[in-house]
Protein backbone atom coordinates (compact mmCIF):
# COMPACT_ATOMS: atom_id res chain seq x y z
CA UNK A 1 0.00 0.00 0.00
CA UNK A 2 1.24 3.47 -0.87
CA UNK A 3 0.64 6.91 0.53
CA UNK A 4 -1.37 8.58 -2.22
CA UNK A 5 -2.48 11.71 -0.42
CA UNK A 6 -1.79 14.68 -2.67
CA UNK A 7 -5.43 15.68 -3.00
CA UNK A 8 -6.16 15.10 0.67
CA UNK A 9 -3.06 17.02 1.81
CA UNK A 10 -3.94 20.04 -0.31
CA UNK A 11 -7.51 20.01 0.96
CA UNK A 12 -6.42 19.79 4.59
CA UNK A 13 -3.92 22.60 4.02
CA UNK A 14 -6.76 24.91 3.02
CA UNK A 15 -8.80 24.33 6.17
CA UNK A 16 -8.86 27.44 8.41
CA UNK A 17 -8.46 25.40 11.59
CA UNK A 18 -5.33 23.72 10.22
CA UNK A 19 -3.82 27.03 9.13
CA UNK A 20 -4.55 28.55 12.54
CA UNK A 21 -2.95 25.58 14.27
CA UNK A 22 0.09 25.84 12.05
CA UNK A 23 0.40 29.50 13.06
CA UNK A 24 0.52 28.40 16.71
CA UNK A 25 3.16 25.85 15.74
CA UNK A 26 5.23 28.47 13.94
CA UNK A 27 5.17 30.69 17.04
CA UNK A 28 6.49 27.75 19.05
CA UNK A 29 9.18 26.76 16.57
CA UNK A 30 10.31 30.41 16.29
CA UNK A 31 11.66 30.18 19.86
CA UNK A 32 14.47 27.90 18.65
CA UNK A 33 17.37 27.81 19.09
CA UNK A 34 16.74 28.21 22.81
CA UNK A 35 19.36 30.62 24.07
CA UNK A 36 19.00 30.72 27.86
CA UNK A 37 19.53 28.04 30.52
CA UNK A 38 16.03 28.69 31.88
CA UNK A 39 14.35 28.04 28.53
CA UNK A 40 16.45 24.94 27.93
CA UNK A 41 15.49 23.63 31.36
CA UNK A 42 11.82 24.47 30.79
CA UNK A 43 11.83 22.59 27.49
CA UNK A 44 13.47 19.57 29.10
CA UNK A 45 10.75 19.54 31.75
CA UNK A 46 8.07 19.84 29.07
CA UNK A 47 9.58 16.88 27.20
CA UNK A 48 9.55 14.74 30.33
CA UNK A 49 5.97 15.75 31.08
CA UNK A 50 4.97 14.95 27.50
CA UNK A 51 6.22 11.38 27.86
CA UNK A 52 4.34 11.05 31.15
CA UNK A 53 1.11 12.24 29.53
CA UNK A 54 1.57 10.04 26.45
CA UNK A 55 2.18 6.95 28.58
CA UNK A 56 -0.80 7.81 30.75
CA UNK A 57 -2.95 7.92 27.59
CA UNK A 58 -1.62 4.55 26.44
CA UNK A 59 -2.11 2.83 29.78
CA UNK A 60 -5.63 4.21 30.12
CA UNK A 61 -6.55 2.89 26.67
CA UNK A 62 -4.95 -0.54 27.07
CA UNK A 63 -6.36 -1.21 30.55
CA UNK A 64 -9.61 0.72 30.42
CA UNK A 65 -8.79 1.99 33.92
CA UNK A 66 -8.50 5.49 35.31
CA UNK A 67 -4.76 6.20 35.21
CA UNK A 68 -3.64 9.27 37.16
CA UNK A 69 -0.74 11.59 36.41
CA UNK A 70 0.78 10.45 39.70
CA UNK A 71 0.69 6.83 38.47
CA UNK A 72 2.38 7.77 35.20
CA UNK A 73 4.99 9.97 36.90
CA UNK A 74 5.83 7.27 39.43
CA UNK A 75 6.51 4.70 36.71
CA UNK A 76 8.39 7.22 34.55
CA UNK A 77 10.71 7.81 37.50
CA UNK A 78 11.52 4.11 37.69
CA UNK A 79 8.88 2.42 39.83
CA UNK A 80 7.84 -1.12 38.87
CA UNK A 81 5.09 -1.33 41.50
CA UNK A 82 2.72 1.24 43.00
CA UNK A 83 1.27 0.53 46.45
CA UNK A 84 -2.48 0.20 46.27
CA UNK A 85 -2.63 0.23 42.46
CA UNK A 86 -3.27 -2.76 40.13
CA UNK A 87 -0.10 -4.32 38.79
CA UNK A 88 -1.76 -4.55 35.37
CA UNK A 89 -1.84 -0.76 35.29
CA UNK A 90 1.84 -0.53 36.22
CA UNK A 91 2.78 -3.04 33.52
CA UNK A 92 0.79 -1.04 30.98
CA UNK A 93 2.71 2.11 31.93
CA UNK A 94 6.03 0.28 31.70
CA UNK A 95 5.10 -1.01 28.23
CA UNK A 96 4.00 2.47 27.17
CA UNK A 97 7.35 3.95 28.20
CA UNK A 98 9.16 1.23 26.26
CA UNK A 99 7.05 1.96 23.19
CA UNK A 100 7.59 5.71 23.47
CA UNK A 101 11.34 5.42 23.87
CA UNK A 102 11.71 2.87 21.07
CA UNK A 103 10.88 5.60 18.54
CA UNK A 104 13.58 7.99 19.80
CA UNK A 105 17.28 7.81 18.97
CA UNK A 106 19.85 7.64 21.76
CA UNK A 107 20.51 11.37 21.31
CA UNK A 108 16.81 12.11 21.76
CA UNK A 109 16.10 12.79 18.08
CA UNK A 110 12.81 11.43 16.66
CA UNK A 111 13.39 9.32 13.57
CA UNK A 112 11.19 8.15 10.72
CA UNK A 113 9.92 4.82 12.10
CA UNK A 114 11.17 1.68 10.41
CA UNK A 115 9.02 -1.37 9.76
CA UNK A 116 10.65 -3.19 12.69
CA UNK A 117 10.11 -0.23 15.02
CA UNK A 118 6.44 0.06 14.04
CA UNK A 119 5.84 -3.65 14.60
CA UNK A 120 7.64 -3.44 17.94
CA UNK A 121 5.50 -0.53 19.13
CA UNK A 122 2.31 -2.35 18.17
CA UNK A 123 3.49 -5.49 19.94
CA UNK A 124 4.61 -3.63 23.06
CA UNK A 125 1.25 -1.87 23.33
CA UNK A 126 -0.61 -5.16 22.79
CA UNK A 127 -2.52 -3.67 19.87
CA UNK A 128 -3.35 -7.08 18.40
CA UNK A 129 -2.05 -6.36 14.91
CA UNK A 130 -1.59 -9.25 12.51
CA UNK A 131 1.39 -9.40 10.16
CA UNK A 132 -0.63 -7.91 7.31
CA UNK A 133 -1.57 -4.81 9.29
CA UNK A 134 1.97 -4.26 10.51
CA UNK A 135 3.29 -4.58 6.97
CA UNK A 136 0.64 -2.28 5.53
CA UNK A 137 1.20 0.45 8.13
CA UNK A 138 4.97 0.28 7.64
CA UNK A 139 4.49 0.57 3.88
CA UNK A 140 2.32 3.65 4.35
CA UNK A 141 4.96 5.32 6.53
CA UNK A 142 7.75 4.49 4.09
CA UNK A 143 5.67 5.72 1.16
CA UNK A 144 4.85 8.93 3.04
CA UNK A 145 8.56 9.49 3.66
CA UNK A 146 9.21 9.08 -0.05
CA UNK A 147 6.38 11.47 -0.87
CA UNK A 148 7.86 14.15 1.40
CA UNK A 149 11.41 13.59 0.14
CA UNK A 150 10.17 13.88 -3.43
CA UNK A 151 8.99 17.47 -3.01
CA UNK A 152 10.88 19.90 -5.18
CA UNK A 153 10.89 22.63 -2.54
CA UNK A 154 10.89 23.01 1.23
CA UNK A 155 7.27 23.09 2.38
CA UNK A 156 5.91 25.13 5.26
CA UNK A 157 4.59 23.86 8.58
CA UNK A 158 0.97 23.95 7.38
CA UNK A 159 1.79 21.47 4.62
CA UNK A 160 3.91 19.22 6.84
CA UNK A 161 1.21 19.21 9.50
CA UNK A 162 -1.37 18.29 6.87
CA UNK A 163 0.80 15.37 5.75
CA UNK A 164 0.80 13.93 9.27
CA UNK A 165 -2.99 14.26 9.50
CA UNK A 166 -3.51 12.48 6.19
CA UNK A 167 -1.03 9.77 7.16
CA UNK A 168 -2.80 9.15 10.47
CA UNK A 169 -6.12 8.95 8.64
CA UNK A 170 -5.00 6.34 6.11
CA UNK A 171 -3.27 4.31 8.83
CA UNK A 172 -6.42 4.40 10.98
CA UNK A 173 -8.53 3.16 8.09
CA UNK A 174 -6.03 0.36 7.50
CA UNK A 175 -6.21 -0.75 11.14
CA UNK A 176 -10.01 -0.54 11.00
CA UNK A 177 -10.01 -3.16 8.25
CA UNK A 178 -8.41 -5.68 10.60
CA UNK A 179 -10.62 -4.72 13.53
CA UNK A 180 -13.86 -5.09 11.59
CA UNK A 181 -12.70 -8.38 10.09
CA UNK A 182 -11.65 -9.78 13.48
CA UNK A 183 -15.07 -8.91 14.92
CA UNK A 184 -16.89 -10.34 11.91
CA UNK A 185 -18.34 -6.88 11.28
CA UNK A 186 -17.69 -5.80 7.72
CA UNK A 187 -19.86 -2.70 7.44
CA UNK A 188 -19.72 0.66 9.28
CA UNK A 189 -22.72 1.51 11.42
CA UNK A 190 -24.19 4.79 10.22
CA UNK A 191 -26.25 5.19 13.38
CA UNK A 192 -23.43 4.41 15.78
CA UNK A 193 -20.91 1.68 16.43
CA UNK A 194 -21.09 -1.05 19.08
CA UNK A 195 -18.89 -0.32 22.09
CA UNK A 196 -16.94 -3.52 21.40
CA UNK A 197 -15.92 -2.17 18.01
CA UNK A 198 -14.90 1.23 19.40
CA UNK A 199 -12.89 -0.41 22.17
CA UNK A 200 -11.08 -2.69 19.73
CA UNK A 201 -10.25 0.23 17.45
CA UNK A 202 -9.05 2.33 20.40
CA UNK A 203 -6.47 -0.31 21.25
CA UNK A 204 -5.68 -1.23 17.66
CA UNK A 205 -5.15 2.38 16.64
CA UNK A 206 -3.15 3.41 19.71
CA UNK A 207 0.31 2.66 18.21
CA UNK A 208 -0.52 5.07 15.40
CA UNK A 209 -0.53 7.98 17.85
CA UNK A 210 3.08 7.17 18.73
CA UNK A 211 4.05 6.55 15.11
CA UNK A 212 2.41 9.77 13.91
CA UNK A 213 4.22 11.75 16.58
CA UNK A 214 7.57 10.29 15.53
CA UNK A 215 6.88 10.99 11.85
CA UNK A 216 5.72 14.51 12.66
CA UNK A 217 8.71 15.43 14.78
CA UNK A 218 11.00 14.00 12.09
CA UNK A 219 9.30 16.41 9.67
CA UNK A 220 9.59 19.32 12.08
CA UNK A 221 6.01 19.17 13.34
CA UNK A 222 5.92 19.58 17.15
CA UNK A 223 4.45 16.81 19.27
CA UNK A 224 0.73 16.52 20.00
CA UNK A 225 -0.82 14.86 23.04
CA UNK A 226 -4.38 14.16 24.13
CA UNK A 227 -6.42 12.52 26.84
CA UNK A 228 -7.96 9.07 26.66
CA UNK A 229 -11.40 10.68 26.34
CA UNK A 230 -10.26 12.72 23.34
CA UNK A 231 -8.78 9.62 21.69
CA UNK A 232 -12.06 7.82 22.29
CA UNK A 233 -13.90 10.58 20.42
CA UNK A 234 -11.56 10.35 17.45
CA UNK A 235 -11.87 6.58 17.28
CA UNK A 236 -15.66 6.69 17.50
CA UNK A 237 -15.75 8.62 14.23
CA UNK A 238 -13.77 5.86 12.49
CA UNK A 239 -15.88 3.14 14.03
CA UNK A 240 -18.92 4.62 12.28
CA UNK A 241 -17.22 5.09 8.90
CA UNK A 242 -15.17 8.27 8.65
CA UNK A 243 -15.69 9.61 5.12
CA UNK A 244 -15.17 6.26 3.40
CA UNK A 245 -16.28 7.38 -0.04
CA UNK A 246 -13.56 9.99 -0.41
CA UNK A 247 -10.14 9.83 1.35
CA UNK A 248 -9.95 13.64 1.29
CA UNK A 249 -13.26 13.77 3.18
CA UNK A 250 -11.96 11.35 5.80
CA UNK A 251 -8.79 13.35 6.34
CA UNK A 252 -10.78 16.58 6.61
CA UNK A 253 -13.00 15.04 9.30
CA UNK A 254 -9.92 14.02 11.28
CA UNK A 255 -8.37 17.47 10.81
CA UNK A 256 -11.40 19.12 12.40
CA UNK A 257 -10.54 17.34 15.64
CA UNK A 258 -6.77 17.06 15.34
CA UNK A 259 -6.08 20.74 14.60
CA UNK A 260 -7.55 22.09 17.88
CA UNK A 261 -5.60 19.46 19.81
CA UNK A 262 -2.43 20.63 18.09
CA UNK A 263 -3.16 24.29 18.82
CA UNK A 264 -3.73 23.61 22.50
CA UNK A 265 -0.58 21.53 22.81
CA UNK A 266 1.65 23.95 20.91
CA UNK A 267 0.41 26.93 22.91
CA UNK A 268 1.05 24.96 26.09
CA UNK A 269 4.56 24.04 24.95
CA UNK A 270 5.36 27.67 24.14
CA UNK A 271 4.04 28.89 27.48
CA UNK A 272 6.05 26.22 29.30
CA UNK A 273 9.26 27.22 27.53
CA UNK A 274 8.72 30.94 28.21
CA UNK A 275 7.73 30.45 31.85
CA UNK A 276 9.81 32.62 34.18
CA UNK A 277 9.33 31.97 37.94
CA UNK A 278 10.42 35.49 38.90
CA UNK A 279 8.02 37.09 36.44
CA UNK A 280 5.23 34.71 37.48
CA UNK A 281 5.78 35.64 41.13
CA UNK A 282 5.70 39.35 40.28
CA UNK A 283 2.45 39.00 38.32
CA UNK A 284 0.86 36.98 41.12
CA UNK A 285 1.80 39.68 43.62
CA UNK A 286 0.38 42.40 41.38
CA UNK A 287 -2.82 40.41 40.94
CA UNK A 288 -3.17 39.96 44.70
CA UNK A 289 -2.70 43.69 45.23
CA UNK A 290 -5.33 44.47 42.60
CA UNK A 291 -7.85 42.11 44.19
CA UNK A 292 -7.17 43.51 47.66
CA UNK A 293 -7.79 47.06 46.44
CA UNK A 294 -11.01 46.02 44.74
CA UNK A 295 -12.19 44.22 47.87
CA UNK A 296 -11.38 47.19 50.07
CA UNK A 297 -13.14 49.58 47.71
CA UNK A 298 -16.21 47.33 47.66
CA UNK A 299 -16.22 47.15 51.47
CA UNK A 300 -16.46 50.91 51.84
CA UNK A 301 -18.55 51.58 48.74
CA UNK A 302 -21.56 52.45 50.92
CA UNK A 303 -19.69 55.21 52.73
CA UNK A 304 -20.56 58.61 51.30
CA UNK A 305 -17.77 60.94 50.31
CA UNK A 306 -17.00 63.83 52.67
CA UNK A 307 -15.61 66.69 50.59
CA UNK A 308 -14.03 68.24 53.67
CA UNK A 309 -11.74 65.25 54.30
CA UNK A 310 -8.47 64.73 52.48
CA UNK A 311 -8.44 61.93 49.89
CA UNK A 312 -6.95 58.65 51.07
CA UNK A 313 -5.41 56.32 48.54
CA UNK A 314 -6.50 52.70 48.93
Amino acid sequence: MEFDGEQAVERVCMMPSVRESAHDGEELVALWPLSTPLRLDNDAKYTENLQVRMTRLAAAVTTGDDVTMADAEFVYEGADTIPGRPQELVEALLDANDAYESLIDEDGTPTMPTADAIAQVADTLNAGWDDGTATAVAALVASCAGYVDGQSQVRDLTWRFAVTIVLLDVMMRQVRLQVTASLGDDEPHAGGAPEQRVRALERGGLPLVFVTQAVGEHLGVPAICMTAAQWHGIVAAYATGNGDDDPADAAAVLAQVWAPLASAEWRRHREDVLWDPAEAKKRAREEDERKNKEALAAKFAHVKDDPTKPEVEL
